[in-house]
């Protein structure tokens, strides 16, 4: 028996958006209509204990939604594929509930046509984190690549310095390239990739950057200043989200400075270093500056910073503050 082709469904994205409305509006008799409540049902929280079956899961987040004074969705990106009377929805929505508290999570959903309409037979909503806070270790992304290449190498410098040899690194990538990846397929993906690189080349050039190093979606620059570095890493941030509007192409860059040319060894084993660990933990949209590349900036006045936090950060020891950097 011939197998039924997986294709992209506007059916269940609809379905999807349509949900998150009526969470919003807590229409309870609506939400029971969209679930299967049959022994297969599987309802997975974000919570350690919310892990429900049947009914029950459903049931109890009926009465969950109703505490918080009802769920509030905003789409990010909305995906949905099906393959016969078997359907999957995925995003990663912003969710607000009654009390003003917003987190991104991320969401998931198996559904099933029962009783001739597509209803939801798993849903799993998750909080994302660092592998580093859930194993213990951070796995190898691009900006790693490049990092060891650039470690191994050591690329002259000179081009991005300032009189006294300083250069401000900066590190970016896409944020999850791979979930762009299934949605644009290949052709459209690699039409993205090289819009987006053409991009950084031209925005790194205007600032008196250049490109040290790149792979795939991850980049290296370097610039001659902290102010040059924070206002292309901006600049590049807004020309690919405008650039990409519909799509949900978000870049996030780290930056730290150092003295590429008196401390050549400090420079590579350090500088570096930091630089690509504080782009692993930023946001998509984030520009995250180390506490150096602030006290550079901050008598400047021409940049606002929000709320730094603290972090640790992989193979290097003590804290560090980092400052997300908001125009």
């Amino acid at each position: 028996m011939a197998m039924a082709d997986v294709v992209p469904s506007e059916e269940l994205r609809s379905f999807l958006l349509r949900l998150y409305s009526v969470l919003e509006a807590q229409e309870v008799g609506a939400l029971r209509e969209m679930f299967s409540t049959g022994a297969h049902a599987l309802v997975i929280g974000t919570d350690p204990n919310e892990w429900w079956t049947g009914s029950d899961g459903l049931e109890v987040w009926i009465v969950q939604i109703r505490e918080a004074g009802g769920f509030r969705f905003e789409a990010s990106r909305p995906t949905a594929y099906c393959c016969g009377n078997v359907g999957w929805v995925a995003d990663e929505p912003l969710i607000t509930i009654g009390n003003g508290v917003e987190r991104r999570v991320r969401v998931t959903a198996v559904l099933v046509i029962e009783r001739g309409h597509w209803r939801i037979a798993q849903w799993h909503v998750s909080i994302a984190q660092t592998n580093e806070e859930s194993f213990g270790m951070a796995f190898t992304t691009s900006v790693d690549r490049i990092e060891r290449s650039v470690r191994a190498d050591r690329p002259d410098m000179r081009p991005a310095s300032a009189p006294d040899g300083t250069v401000t690194i900066v590190f970016s990538d896409i944020e999850s390239s791979t979930v762009l990846l299934d949605r644009l397929g290949d052709t459209e993906f690699l039409r993205m990739l090289g819009w987006h690189g053409h991009i950084v080349r031209e925005t790194a050039e205007e600032h008196r950057g250049f490109v040290v190093k790149s792979q795939g979606d991850g980049f290296m620059l370097a610039f001659p200043s902290a102010s040059f570095a924070l206002r292309a890493s901006l600049v590049m941030r807004d020309r690919i989200a405008e650039g990409f509007a519909g799509l949900p192409v978000r870049i996030r860059a780290g930056l730290h400075s150092g003295e590429a040319i008196k401390q050549d060894d400090d420079f590579y084993g350090r500088t570096v270093v930091i630089a690509a660990r504080i782009s692993a933990l930023a946001l998509g949209g984030e520009v995250l500056a180390s506490d150096l590349v602030y006290a550079l900036a901050r008598g400047l006045g021409t940049f606002t910073f929000g709320a730094p936090r603290t972090a640790q950060l992989k193979g290097l020891d003590g804290s560090f503050d980092l400052h997300p950097v908001l125009s």
